[in-house]
């Protein structure tokens, strides 16, 4: 279980890390609001799907294997579906940058993906 408070954790560092760095360039006038907006509410809408990723392989991984896929890519569908609806309603009702969202959506889902893999392959012991 350290593994796991271990893995996540640097994981939700690495996103404040990334989060604080954007905070700071618009401290100093780098960057203006609305793009610091867009950054963070793709931001936490990409690390609420990551975090509900991790709970449904951290929920399947002991079990039978139709367990594990019901519980993986059901949670993916779902999780799928959550980001659709929460991009479509930011994109429609609020004020922010498109560009910059779409963006940092499509960059924080793959690297979030990426990281998903490699913890799945990590607890298998292929690496």
């Amino acid at each position: 279980m350290s593994l796991l408070n271990n893995f996540f954790l640097k994981i939700t560092f690495f996103t404040c890390f990334i989060l604080a760095g954007i905070l700071l360039l618009y401290w100093f006038d780098r960057i203006s609001f609305d793009i610091m907006k867009s950054f963070f509410l793709a931001g936490f809408i990409t690390y609420l799907n990551f975090a509900l990723g991790f709970a449904s392989i951290t929920f399947g991984i002991g079990k039978s294997a139709n367990v594990f896929l019901v519980s993986v890519f059901g949670g993916m569908v779902l999780r799928l579906f959550m980001m659709l609806i929460m991009v479509f309603i930011s994109l429609k009702f609020l004020d922010i940058r498109v560009g910059v969202f779409i963006f940092v959506i499509l960059f924080f889902y793959i690297v979030y993906m990426i990281i998903e893999i490699f913890y799945l392959l990590m607890k298998k012991g292929n690496i």
